[in-house]
């Protein structure tokens, strides 16, 4: 049996939030390797252009950070579901506000879509695609939310 059979769902979901936490805490103070450490070996990041594997994903970082002076990422409605001992998935939302080189800010309002996998005795992401509700300040290429339609009677 495997450390996360062992695990109820309350100690799964906090482990995951835990996750969900680090990657913008991560992205902030600049610590790319332990940012890069929260994805599995094989995993999949799409911030508008999928990038496949640890390695690639750890030199993505210092690419976008050097855009900026500072950013701070702050990430709400976290919703979690396990699917399996060893897999789960999660929403959660994301307004990351950021500094750019000439002194001007971004903002970006979305959320992230997740996939987990319990690799190396810890959850990491299987997989994050990043999808866009709205920006201020620079124009990106992220996918949009879906919209549902609303019904009407």
């Amino acid at each position: 049996m495997s450390d996360s059979e062992k695990m109820s769902d309350a100690e799964a979901y906090a482990a995951i939030t835990d996750t969900i936490l680090n990657y913008a805490e991560y992205v902030d103070g600049g610590e790319i390797e332990l940012w890069a450490e929260l994805f599995c070996q094989d995993a999949v990041f799409d911030e508008g252009q999928a990038v496949t594997g640890r390695p690639a994903i750890q030199a993505l970082l210092p690419k976008l950070l050097r855009l900026f002076t500072a950013t701070a990422h702050h990430v709400s409605n976290i919703r979690i579901e396990r699917t399996a001992s060893t897999r789960a998935k999660a929403t959660s939302y994301v307004h990351a506000w950021h500094r750019k080189l000439d002194g001007s800010d971004f903002e970006f309002w979305g959320r992230y879509v997740d996939v987990f996998a319990f690799e190396e005795n810890a959850w990491r992401f299987s997989s994050r695609k990043v999808e866009q509700f709205g920006a201020r300040g620079l124009e990106i290429k992220v996918d949009q939310v879906p919209r549902r339609e609303p019904e009407i009677s």
